[in-house]
């Protein structure tokens, strides 16, 4: 069981001490402070939003793409999705309203690395920052067919397609994706790109809707798509 912190001089913790634990990548400080502030009869809706996303855009404004910390931004990751999953669990544990998200109504996301890659850490990166911020992921992994994020779109019925990949030969199978799912009647789902191999190249070569070139730039595109 994680231990509930303290902090000198005072006794109780905030939602600003939250924030400090996920920047700084203390995964069970931060859910020890989640802990806390829900005992304290702090709606999850609040600690998500104040705490959670005000950290990650703390990091964001942070690393820059010339200044970008992988190590850090993992490690906050980490925290934020525990967090998370914490909250997710005292929702369902409690069985009322206290976390205000409905489920039908989060956007959903599949992701993967495509077929020829087995890297997966800005995949993982990426699908923890969707996730602290509302979205559901559906990871499909790594060395993923074209045929298969497409078939797992269509069982999700999910809105994006994120794909991942650090190596340049792999370019022509990105290409296919959209293809496949508009040969499959999946015309609607927006198809983004994303890696140091396919960050080099447009949108237009890809034939994908947006080429991100960081998790950052990815998760603004699509809050910009929501809006």
């Amino acid at each position: 069981m994680t231990k509930l912190p303290t902090y000198p001089g005072r006794a109780v913790v905030t939602i600003g001490d939250l924030q400090k634990a996920i920047v700084a990548g203390e995964n069970e400080t931060a859910v020890g402070i989640a802990r806390a502030l829900t005992s304290r009869g702090v709606k999850s809706k609040e600690i998500i939003v104040n705490g959670v996303t005000k950290a990650m855009e703390f990091l964001d404004k942070k690393c820059t793409i010339k200044n970008f910390c992988l190590l850090e931004l993992m490690l906050a990751g980490r925290a934020a999705m525990d967090i998370i999953d914490y909250l997710s669990d005292e929702w369902e544990t409690k069985n009322d309203s206290q976390f205000e998200i409905d489920p039908e109504s989060k956007k959903r996301i599949i992701l993967g690395t495509i077929k020829g890659d087995i890297h997966e850490i800005g995949k993982n990166i990426f699908s923890m920052l969707m996730r602290s911020y509302g979205y559901e992921v559906f990871d499909q992994g790594k060395d993923v067919d074209p045929d298969t994020f497409v078939s797992a779109a269509i069982d999700h019925q999910a809105d994006y397609i994120g794909i991942s990949s650090l190596i340049t030969t792999t370019i022509p199978r990105v290409k296919q994706v959209r293809k496949i799912a508009v040969g499959k009647g999946l015309g609607t789902v927006k198809v983004i790109a994303g890696g140091a191999a396919l960050s080099q190249s447009t949108a237009e070569f890809l034939n994908v809707d947006y080429v991100a070139v960081t998790v950052f730039d990815g998760l603004h595109y699509i809050d910009a798509s929501e809006s």
